[in-house]
């Protein structure tokens, strides 16, 4: 350090401020403008030295300028020094000029009382004031990723910062060498001046605008709008589409009217562009429903227009179950055919006559706007044959079958493709040991006559009493060996009224029977 020298005005000012202080102590030795004059004086030579301690920012006066050095008259009892290349300038050029004013920070004496000073702290005290400004009220300040450490990054503002990693992104970064050396503008969270600690986030700044971008938005859009956005993310449960400030939903149940069997990840991409219309807007929650089918018609307002009850449609058999197969109509719409639907005459398995993948025919039983069901039925398309029934089976006409049952009231027989008839007990003649079922067999041929046809209840009463009679007692006569004779009641040929008294009482037992074959069946 070099010794300020005392040059002849400072002498003067000594020497007059010696003198002052005697003449106090001689009275009448000033008037009143003397004392004026010593009282300007004194404050002058007060001010010249006037405290100057560390941790402030002062203004000295360029006494000379050295290579490396410049000196500094900062109105302390020494002069003090700074490195000359503090003064320069991005280019490396110093602009300075003794008798130059400057400030410096006067950061410290050394043991021998020499101030110690710096230009560059002038600056840095200055952006922590302005730092701690911007913190106060909330603003911004720019800054550039320097390097990555642990838990974050370092970023310079003016000063080093720290940006922990959270704060980055509003996305956990994924590669932070790409984020080095980029300029951004950040929040300031923490500040502390003494200790110059500066923790700052760009995260609450993205969240910021988004939250301001979605309050516009959420003004913006109405129920019903149709716009077009971007496809951020896609879930198991549907897409979300970015509508510039405000992310909606389109759940995958509103995809398509077609039911959606595949994720919807096959189907879309993130990054596409689609269009949505608005469903529903929860401005507390900041919520928005979407929906895509919505933008095209609704099939199911159509169907019945297209296909009115009684219509007949082709289509494939989409599923096989064993209550029924199920066929498409239009894309996204099949129809049940109830296995109750399939056959007059049977009761069917679906899966012995269908298969998925096959064409079929069915009629239009009933739409279900409300439900989005349709029945459709295959049995519809053939006449019923049980109303051909009455007409082609009289009361009393002879019908040959086959038994496909016997039950303990009656056997089963088919007299026609899919119709059985019964013929209870009652109706059956007397068989070996009073057992009327022991002369049967499934799969047998017999013949029987029609007692009655009810459609309503597909049934048919039949009766074998007379013909298997007959037939037994021919059986009989084989056996033993004797033929019928002329006088025979029940010879064809028999004449007289035995023969017609014994018919007329047949078929007045017969009539009695079949009244209670009816009640029995009531009761069944």
């Amino acid at each position: 350090m070099t010794v300020k020298k005392i040059d002849q005005e400072e002498v003067n000012e000594m020497h007059d401020r010696e003198k002052i202080e005697k003449s106090r102590d001689v009275p009448g030795a000033f008037d009143e403008e003397d004392e004026a004059d010593t009282a300007g004086l004194m404050a002058m030579y007060e001010e010249s030295f006037k405290p100057v301690e560390p941790g402030q920012i002062v203004e000295g006066e360029v006494v000379s300028i050295d290579r490396d050095k410049v000196l500094l008259d900062i109105g302390y009892k020494f002069e003090g020094e700074v490195a000359k290349k503090e003064f320069a300038d991005i280019d490396g050029q110093v602009d300075l000029h003794v008798g130059d004013r400057v400030e410096v920070y006067f950061a410290t004496r050394d043991e021998e009382g020499y101030p110690i000073l710096s230009r560059q702290e002038v600056q840095t005290e200055k952006l922590l004031d302005r730092i701690g400004e911007i913190y106060e009220s909330g603003g911004t300040i720019k800054g550039r990723i320097l390097s990555q450490v642990k838990g974050g990054f370092f970023v310079d503002i003016g000063i080093r910062a720290f940006l922990p990693a959270s704060q980055l992104d509003v996305k956990p970064a994924k590669n932070a060498e790409e984020w080095i050396g980029t300029d951004h503008e950040f929040k300031i969270l923490q500040f502390d001046k003494a200790e110059r600690n500066v923790v700052i986030s760009r995260r609450v700044l993205i969240e910021a605008r988004r939250r301001q971008q979605q309050e516009e938005a959420l003004q913006r859009l109405q129920v019903d709008d149709v716009v077009t956005g971007s496809i951020t993310n896609i879930t198991d449960y549907g897409l979300f589409v970015d509508l510039g400030g405000v992310t909606g939903l389109v759940h995958v149940s509103n995809l398509s009217w077609i039911p959606v069997r595949q994720h919807p990840s096959k189907i879309y991409s993130v990054g596409d562009e689609v269009s949505v219309k608005v469903l529903d807007i929860d401005t507390e929650s900041r919520k928005v429903s979407l929906g895509i089918k919505q933008l095209a018609p609704n099939p199911w307002d159509t169907l019945e227009q297209q296909y009115p009850k009684g219509a007949v449609i082709e289509g494939k058999v989409k599923k096989v179950t064993d209550f029924g197969i199920f066929v498409g109509i239009l894309e996204g719409i099949n129809g049940l055919v109830h296995v109750s639907d399939m056959s007059w005459t049977q009761t069917v398995k679906p899966s012995d006559y269908y298969h998925k993948g096959q064409n079929v025919q069915a009629k239009i039983l009933e739409i279900d706007r409300e439900k989005e069901r349709v029945n459709l039925g295959i049995k519809q398309l053939y006449p019923n044959p049980w109303d051909e029934l009455p007409g082609k089976y009289p009361a009393g006409t002879p019908v040959d079958g086959k038994i496909i049952n016997i039950a303990d009231f009656g056997i089963f027989v088919e007299i026609d493709e899919g119709i059985q008839g019964l013929v209870h007990v009652s109706e059956l003649p007397p068989g070996e040991g009073g057992n009327p079922l022991s002369e049967f067999n499934v799969g047998q041929e017999v013949r029987a006559r029609v007692l009655e046809v009810l459609p309503g209840e597909k049934k048919i009463r039949l009766s074998m009493k007379s013909g298997t009679a007959e037939k037994s007692k021919s059986k009989t006569a084989q056996k033993t060996g004797k033929s019928q004779t002329a006088g025979s009641a029940d010879s064809p040929g028999a004449g007289g009224a035995d023969t017609a008294f014994g018919q007329l009482l047949r078929e007045k037992i017969q009539d009695q029977d079949n009244g209670e074959q009816g009640e029995d069946e009531d009761s069944d």
